[in-house]
C-alpha cells in the first residue's frame, strides 16, 4: 500500500496541535486556521519510501508530525557509502516542499522517510493562500527563507565581491564572472549554461554598454571629472550607448572613460552588464577558436569586395537563428566584431575612482545651479524669493510626453502629421488606439527625422508657449523643461487636458529619469531649491510586472527596497485617482500594491522576483522610486516642503520579468508602451490642474 492510500483526514485536535508547534504556521489566528483544517490530508510512510521525487510537478507542503525524513540529492553520490548525498535531515514539528509552492518550479530533490513517519499534507494553492490572507504567516516564512535558507546569498556574495573590488579602486571581470553567473539573473536565463548563446541576453547588454566594447582592454570608471579629465570633449572622442544615457570617451584606442552617475546603481548596472557581455562572448569565442574559423573570418575582412554576410554565417559554427541573432545585435561590420570577441578573450582592466560618499555631489548642485537660473530668467524671480502663490508642481516623466500634450505645435500641425504618418507609418494605423493622439504622438519622431525643419519649428511654438529646455544636464544625464502655465492656451493643449483657472499661478518642473540611487540626489536639491513652493511631486515612471500585462499600470501602496528589504508605506488618497486613470485606458488594468526598487536590472532571478511577489505580494519592481520618495519624506520631515504636497506615483509596465519572452530584451512595441504613458501623463497634469 503506498501513502496516496494510506491517507485519511485525520483529527482536528491533531491538526491544531501541529499547526501550533510548527512556525510559522503558528501565526496563523483562529479564523485562518480553521479554513486550512479541511485542506490537511493525514499520510504515513515506511522508512525508505519516498515522499517527493525530484523533477515533480506537484506544489504540495508537508508538516512532518512524527519520524524523520532527509532531502537527498539523486545526482550525487556520498563517496563513502556510494548513496545519494543528504542535503540534510528533516525533524518532526518541522515543514518541508514550500520551495516549488513558492518559487514556481519542479521538485529539486528526493524527500524519503528514513523512519516511519506521518505527515501532513497542504495543496500547493491552498498554501500559497494563507500568505495571502496572513501577512504574519507570510513574513514568518520570509524570514525563514531569506535568514535560514539564505536563499538570496548569491546576491550577497556578488555584491560583496563587487564592493571589495571598488574598495580597492580595481574589478576583476573574471573574479566575477562565477558570482555573476550563480545569480541565474531573469534577464539572462542562458548564463550559467556554457555552450547555449543567449543572443537576447547579449542583445540587452550591448545596447547598454559603450558602442566600441568589443575592441576595448581598459575602462576607466569614475563619478567626477577632477583634474586633466574635467573636459574630456575637448581631448576625446564620445563613445555612444545606444539604450543607456551614458558618457563615455575613448581616450586612447582600446582605453575608454566612463562617467557614472552618483550612488552605486550606475556602477552595478555597468559591471553587470559588462558580465553578461563577458559570458556570452566567451561562448562566441569558444565556438570561432579554431583555424577553418578563424580563416574565414581573417579572409572575409581581408576581401576589398566583401561576399554576401549571409555566406560567412553559414560557414560558421552557428544555427540560423544564432546567426540572425548575432546580425542583429551588431547589424554594420558584424564580422569584424566576432574576429575582435576572438581576438579580445574577455580581457577587461577596469579602474575605479569613486569620491567620496558625501550628503550631495557636486554635478547635482552645478545641475540643481542651472535650473535655479533657467527658473529665474522664466518668471522673473529665483526660487528662492517665489511669491507664496506660485505653485511648482515637479514631474519626473520621459520629458517628451509631458510637452507633447503642452505644446500648440499638435493641433496646429497634427494634420499634417497624421496624413505623412498614414503614407509612411502604416503599422500605426493597422494598431489599435483608443485615442487618435497617442498614433500622431508615436508618429512625430519618425516625422521629425525626415523634417528636421519640423522639429525645429516645433520646438520655437513650444518656447512661446512658455515650455523652456535646459540645454546642458552638468553631465548628470537629467534633462528638464520649466513649464509657466500662465501661457498655455486651453484650445491648444491635448483635448484630454483641461487648463486651470487663471488666478492660479502654475509652473511645472519637468524632468527626465534619474538612474537609480541618483534619484535621491536629484530630488534633494529639487525639493530645497523650491521648498515650501512645491505643491506636488509626481513620479512617471516604467517597470516590470509581476502581474497583469505589457501596457498596464502600477500605482505602489508601498516601495520596498531590496538591498536592505525596507518597506516604506505610501499613503492611498481618499479620492482614489487611480479610478480616474482607469478611465483614461480601459483597455488595460491599473493595479495598486508594493513596488520593489531593485539594486539592478540583473540583479533579479526568478527566486528573488517569486519571493517578493508571493511573500511580499509585490506587483511590480524599478530602480528608483525608493530613493525619490525617502527623499520626499526627508523634505516632510525637516520642514522643507509642506506635509500637504500631493503625491502621484504611477508606472506603466514595459516587461514581465517571469516571462522571459516579455522581458526587457524584449522590446516593448509602441502601440504597448504608448497608450499607457499619455494616460498617465493626461492624468497626472489634470490632476495638477483641476487642483486635486
Amino acid at each position: 500500500m503506498n501513502a496516496q492510500q494510506r491517507g485519511d483526514a485525520g483529527s482536528n485536535s491533531e491538526k491544531s496541535a501541529l499547526l501550533e508547534s510548527v512556525i510559522p504556521f503558528r501565526f496563523l489566528n483562529s479564523e485562518e486556521r480553521l479554513g486550512l483544517l479541511d485542506s490537511m490530508e493525514r499520510c504515513t510512510y515506511r522508512a525508505g519510501e519516498a515522499i517527493i521525487e525530484q523533477g515533480a510537478t506537484d506544489t504540495r507542503v508537508y508538516l512532518l508530525g512524527g519520524g524523520t525524513a532527509s532531502i537527498q540529492s539523486p545526482q550525487e553520490l556520498d563517496k563513502r557509502s556510494r548513496r545519494p548525498r543528504v542535503i540534510s535531515t528533516v525533524e518532526e514539528g518541522h515543514y518541508f516542499g514550500e520551495w516549488e509552492s513558492v518559487f514556481d518550479c519542479p521538485r529539486t530533490y528526493d524527500v524519503v522517510s528514513t523512519t516511519d513517519t506521518w505527515a501532513y499534507r497542504i495543496p500547493g494553492d491552498v498554501f500559497l493562500g494563507l500568505l495571502n490572507v496572513s501577512s504574519a504567516f507570510a513574513q514568518g516564512l520570509g524570514t525563514l527563507l531569506r535568514d535560514r535558507q539564505g536563499i538570496f546569498a548569491a546576491f550577497e556574495r556578488f555584491k560583496a565581491q563587487l564592493f571589495r573590488d571598488v574598495t580597492n579602486g580595481y574589478l576583476v571581470i573574471r573574479r566575477l564572472l562565477p558570482l555573476y553567473e550563480s545569480l541565474e539573473p531573469a534577464l539572462h536565463p542562458g548564463a550559467a549554461n556554457p555552450t547555449a548563446i543567449d543572443v537576447s541576453g547579449l542583445s540587452y547588454a550591448v545596447r547598454r554598454l559603450p558602442d566600441n566594447i568589443t575592441r576595448t582592454f581598459a575602462l576607466l570608471l569614475t563619478d567626477n571629472l577632477v583634474g586633466a579629465y574635467s573636459t574630456p570633449d575637448q581631448y576625446f572622442a564620445q563613445v555612444e550607448t545606444s539604450a543607456r544615457r551614458r558618457e563615455v570617451w575613448e581616450m586612447v584606442p582600446g582605453k575608454n572613460l566612463v562617467l557614472l552617475r552618483n550612488g552605486v546603481s550606475d556602477l552595478i548596472d555597468f559591471v553587470t552588464c559588462l558580465c553578461t557581455y563577458a559570458v556570452e562572448a566567451k561562448k562566441i569565442r569558444k565556438r570561432l577558436s579554431t583555424p577553418s574559423c578563424l580563416e574565414a573570418l581573417s579572409g572575409y575582412l581581408s576581401t576589398g569586395d566583401h561576399p554576401p554576410l549571409h555566406d560567412l554565417l553559414a560557414a560558421l559554427p552557428f544555427s540560423e537563428e544564432e546567426a540572425a541573432g548575432i546580425t542583429r545585435v551588431w547589424p554594420e561590420e558584424t564580422a569584424r566584431r566576432l574576429f575582435e570577441i576572438v581576438r579580445h578573450r574577455e580581457m577587461f582592466g577596469i579602474d575605479v575612482r569613486r569620491g567620496a560618499n558625501t550628503y550631495n555631489s557636486r554635478r547635482a548642485e552645478l545641475w540643481a545651479s542651472q535650473v535655479a537660473q533657467a527658473a529665474g530668467q522664466l518668471l522673473g524671480y529665483p526660487p528662492a524669493l517665489l511669491p507664496d502663490d506660485v505653485e511648482v508642481h515637479i514631474i519626473s516623466s520621459n520629458t517628451h510626453s509631458v510637452t507633447n500634450c503642452l505644446n500648440p505645435w499638435y493641433r496646429r500641425k497634427g494634420a499634417a502629421l497624421e496624413q505623412w504618418a498614414e503614407e509612411h507609418e502604416p503599422e500605426l494605423y493597422e494598431a489599435a488606439w483608443t485615442n487618435s493622439y497617442d498614433r500622431m504622438y508615436s508618429a512625430a519622431r519618425s516625422y521629425f527625422l525626415a523634417y528636421p525643419g519640423e522639429a525645429e519649428d516645433a520646438h520655437r511654438v513650444a518656447d512661446s508657449a512658455g515650455i523652456y529646455r535646459l540645454r546642458s544636464t552638468a553631465s548628470t544625464g537629467i534633462q528638464v523643461q520649466l513649464i509657466d502655465v500662465s501661457r498655455l492656451f486651453d484650445d491648444e493643449m491635448d483635448p484630454g487636458i483641461r487648463k486651470p483657472p487663471a488666478e492660479r499661478r502654475i509652473v511645472l518642473v519637468n524632468i527626465d529619469y534619474a538612474f537609480g540611487e541618483q534619484a535621491e540626489h536629484i530630488m534633494r536639491n529639487l525639493l530645497l531649491l523650491f521648498g515650501r513652493n512645491v505643491s506636488s511631486i509626481n513620479f512617471l515612471g516604467k517597470a516590470g510586472a509581476l502581474v497583469g500585462k505589457r501596457g498596464d499600470i502600477l500605482e505602489p501602496s508601498a516601495f520596498i527596497e531590496q538591498s536592505g528589504d525596507l518597506f516604506q508605506p505610501v499613503p492611498d488618497r481618499p479620492d482614489t485617482p487611480w479610478k480616474r486613470l482607469q478611465e483614461r485606458v480601459p483597455a488595460h488594468t491599473v493595479h495598486r500594491g508594493p513596488i520593489l526598487t531593485v539594486d539592478g536590472t540583473l540583479l533579479q532571478n526568478r527566486v528573488m522576483l517569486n519571493f517578493y511577489r508571493r511573500i511580499r505580494q509585490c506587483i511590480g519592481l524599478e530602480m528608483e522610486g525608493t530613493y525619490y520618495y525617502r527623499q520626499v519624506l526627508e523634505s516632510m520631515e525637516l520642514g522643507v516642503v509642506s506635509r500637504d504636497v500631493d503625491l502621484r506615483f504611477f508606472y506603466y509596465v514595459s516587461d514581465l520579468p517571469l516571462q522571459h519572452d516579455l522581458a526587457l530584451s524584449s522590446r516593448l512595441q509602441v502601440s504597448e508602451g504608448v497608450p499607457p504613458l499619455y494616460g498617465i501623463t493626461r492624468h497626472i497634469l489634470d490632476e495638477v490642474f483641476r487642483g486635486r
